[in-house]
């Protein structure tokens, strides 16, 4: 959800953006956590133009509206399922 959302949003900034999916790993900085988590690359500073981009203040607030929109989602969807019976 953070993903399709994080994409959704900046694609309208950035029409060069590229959707690279999820992947899913032990990325050590995850690893142990206790809570959902998620470890988001936005951005390549070896790309020119989306280095541009990192430079804006818009783009960054963008980048910080998308996250947070995507984790809103993400606990909105929690609210929607039956509590498992333990």
């Amino acid at each position: 959800m953070v993903q399709s959302t994080l994409y959704d949003q900046l694609r309208r900034t950035n029409k060069t953006l590229k959707n690279l999916g999820v992947k899913q790993a032990p990325f050590m900085v995850l690893v142990g956590a206790k809570m959902p988590s998620v470890l988001s690359e936005i951005s390549f500073m070896s790309n020119s133009a989306e280095a541009a981009l990192l430079k804006t203040d818009r783009y960054k607030q963008q980048i910080a509206e998308a996250l947070m929109a995507g984790i809103v989602r993400y606990q909105t969807s929690l609210k929607k399922t039956a509590p498992r019976a333990e």
